[in-house]
C-alpha cells in the first residue's frame, strides 16, 4: 500500500507510515497502527470486521483481537476531536471522515528525487575507484584509531510493506555484529543502544519520525536530528554514531548511511539486490574507518531482532510497562525457542520482578540452547545473570565460581560491557562479605572497562559504587572524591536517573 490518504487536514502516508498534521507536523504513531489506519481509508465507507483487519494487517501472526481495539483506540486519540471512526456493533468498525488520495511523489519531487540519487552515485562511484571510502581530511588517522565507543542506530526503513517490518532492529542488529569490539573500542550492543536512546530522551517508536521530502531523504540521510545526535553523543559517551536508512524496492535496495564524530560527518549510499550485500557491504567500509580487521562469516549471525514482537517488547520495557512486556516475550520464547535474546531479556525483566523462581528455571532452559547455537554474544550474558542470581540468593561462592566464568569468556570476545557488569559484580559480593579493599580494587578494574567505552553511566556507577564503600569504612576522603566525581560526570552527561540515585544516598 503506497498510496497518500487526506482526511479533515491530517495526511497519512502508506510509504513511509507516518501521519502529519494540517500544520505539518509528524505526529507519533504506532507502525502497525498506522497500517491500520491506512486500511481504514483505503476501504472508508465500508465496514470492516475485527477479523478482515486482523487479516490485512497481521498477516500469518496469531495476535489477540485486542490489538484492534487498542489501535482503534490510538487513532481516535490522534484525530481527537473529530469524530472518524463509527462501530457497528457485531459488524465491525468504518472510516466516516472524508477521504482523498494523493500520488505520494509528485513531478517535481520525482526530479529531485533523481538529481539527488545522481548526486550520491557520483559519491559510490569515488568509493568505488578508492581504496577506502573518503573521510574528511587528516582525518583517518585519527579514525584509525578509534577509541571509546561505536553506537549504531536504528535503521529507518522507507519500503512499502511489512516484509520489512524486521529492518529497524534487525538491520542495526546485523551491523553491530558485523563489526565486533577491539582493544580500543566498543561497539554498544542492540539493546544497550535502546537504553542510550531513552536515555537521551527519545522514543524508540518516533525515532524514525522526522518529516522531509523525497529529495532532502535522499541527501539527509540521518534519520535523527543533529540536536538529537548530539544528545546521543553526551549522554552515551561514543565517539562514532551511524545512523542509515534503507530505501528503493526489493532487488533494487538502496542503503544510505550517515556516519557521525563529535566534530565531523560523512555520508554515502550503498546499492545491492540483497539485504545481506547492504550488511557486507557498509560493515566492510565501517571496518576500514576503524580500523578493524576482523572478518566475521555472515552465515554465523543470529536473528534475534528479526521480529516486531522483540521490538515491542524493549519499548514497553524501556517504558516500564513490565508486565505486557514479559507476556509479549514468553509469547516470543514459545514461537522462536532459539531467540536468546527474548530468553535473555524476558530473564532480567522477572528477575527485577523479584519472580526469581521463574528466572532460574528459565535460565536452566536457556544456557544449554545458546551454548549449542555458539551464541557467544547471549551466552555472556545469559551466565551474568545466572551468576546475579546466585548473588541474590546469597550464594556467593557459587557466585564468584559463575561470575569468574563470564570474566573469562568476556574477555576472550573483548565484551568490555559485561566485563565491566561482572567485575562490579564481584565488588558487590566481596563488599558483602566485608573484603573492602578487594573491592575498592574491583570497582576500580570495573571503571577501566568502562573507560575503554567511555561511557559516563558506567564511569558514573563505578564512582558511586566507591563512594558506598568508602561510607561504609568512614574513609571521608576517600567518600568526598567518589561522590564528587560521580556527580561531576552525571552532571557533565545530564544523566538525570544517575544524578537522582546521588541524592538519595547522600541524603540517607
Amino acid at each position: 500500500m503506497q498510496k497518500q490518504f487526506i482526511s479533515l487536514g491530517y495526511r497519512v502516508d502508506g510509504r513511509t507510515f507516518s501521519v502529519e498534521n494540517a500544520a505539518g507536523e509528524r505526529l507519533k504513531i504506532r507502525p502497525k497502527t498506522c497500517q491500520l489506519l491506512l486500511v481504514l481509508m483505503e476501504y472508508h465507507q465500508q465496514t470492516l470486521s475485527k477479523e478482515r483487519l486482523l487479516s490485512l494487517v497481521w498477516p500469518n501472526v496469531v495476535v489477540d483481537e485486542q490489538v484492534v481495539f487498542q489501535s482503534i483506540k490510538e487513532i481516535r486519540q490522534l484525530f481527537h476531536p473529530h469524530e472518524v471512526i463509527k462501530t457497528l456493533p457485531t459488524q465491525g468498525y468504518q472510516w466516516v471522515a472524508p477521504v482523498r488520495t494523493k500520488s505520494n511523489i509528485s513531478i517535481k519531487t520525482k526530479l529531485a528525487a533523481v538529481l539527488a540519487s545522481g548526486l550520491l552515485l557520483s559519491g559510490v562511484i569515488y568509493f568505488a575507484m578508492g581504496d577506502s571510502p573518503r573521510a574528511p581530511a587528516g582525518s583517518s588517522q585519527a579514525q584509525a584509531q578509534l577509541q571509546g565507543s561505536v553506537v549504531i542506530l536504528p535503521t529507518q526503513n522507507l519500503i512499502a510493506g511489512n516484509d520489512h517490518d524486521w529492518v529497524r532492529l534487525g538491520f542495526m542488529d546485523q551491523l553491530i555484529q558485523r563489526l565486533p569490539s577491539e582493544e580500543s573500542f566498543g561497539v554498544l550492543q542492540t539493546d544497550y543502544v535502546l537504553e542510550v536512546i531513552n536515555r537521551a530522551g527519545l522514543s524508540l517508536s518516533s525515532a524514525p519520525s522526522h518529516s522531509v521530502n523525497v529529495g532532502e531523504q535522499m541527501l539527509e540521510v540521518g534519520m535523527f536530528s543533529e540536536r538529537e545526535i548530539k544528545q546521543i553523543f553526551t549522554v552515551s559517551g561514543a565517539q562514532l554514531i551511524v545512523t542509515s536508512r534503507l530505501m528503493g524496492t526489493p532487488h533494487d535496495y538502496q542503503l544510505s548511511y550517515k556516519l557521525y564524530w563529535p566534530r565531523k560527518t560523512m555520508q554515502g549510499v550503498v546499492f545491492g539486490t540483497e539485504p545481506h550485500v547492504l550488511l557486507d557491504e557498509l560493515s566492510a567500509r565501517l571496518k576500514r574507518l576503524v580500523g578493524s580487521e576482523v572478518v566475521l562469516n555472515s552465515q554465523d549471525y543470529h536473528t534475534d531482532f528479526y521480529d516486531e514482537m522483540m521490538g515491542r517488547a524493549l519499548e514497553l520495557k524501556l517504558q516500564g510497562e513490565y508486565e505486557p512486556a514479559i507476556s509479549l516475550l514468553k509469547a516470543l520464547t514459545v514461537q522462536a525457542p532459539e531467540n536468546m535474546t527474548a530468553h535473555r531479556v524476558l530473564i532480567e525483566l522477572l528477575l527485577s520482578q523479584s519472580q526469581y523462581g521463574q528466572a532460574q528455571s528459565l535460565l536452566e532452559k536457556s544456557l544449554p540452547i545458546a551454548k549449542s547455537l555458539n551464541n557467544h554474544h547471549e551466552l555472556i550474558r545469559l551466565r551474568y545473570l545466572h551468576a546475579l542470581h546466585a548473588a541474590i540468593n546469597k550464594d556467593f561462592p557459587l557466585a564468584v565460581s559463575r561470575v569468574e566464568e563470564v570474566i573469562e569468556l568476556a574477555k576472550h570476545h573483548r565484551d568490555w560491557l559485561y566485563l565491566a557488569y561482572s567485575t562490579d559484580l564481584k565488588g558487590h559480593i566481596a563488599m558483602q562479605n566485608a573484603h573492602f579493599d578487594i573491592a575498592q580494587a574491583l570497582y576500580h578494574e570495573a571503571r577501566s572497562y568502562h573507560q575503554i567505552l567511555r561511557c559516563p553511566v558506567g564511569e558514573a556507577t563505578s564512582w558511586l559504587n566507591l563512594a558506598k564503600l568508602a561510607k561504609q569504612r568512614n574513609a571521608t576522603t576517600l567518600y568526598t572524591e567518589s561522590l564528587d566525581n560521580a556527580r561531576r560526570i552525571a552532571q557533565a552527561r545530564a544523566l538525570g536517573n544517575i544524578i537522582k540515585e546521588i541524592n538519595e544516598f547522600k541524603n540517607k
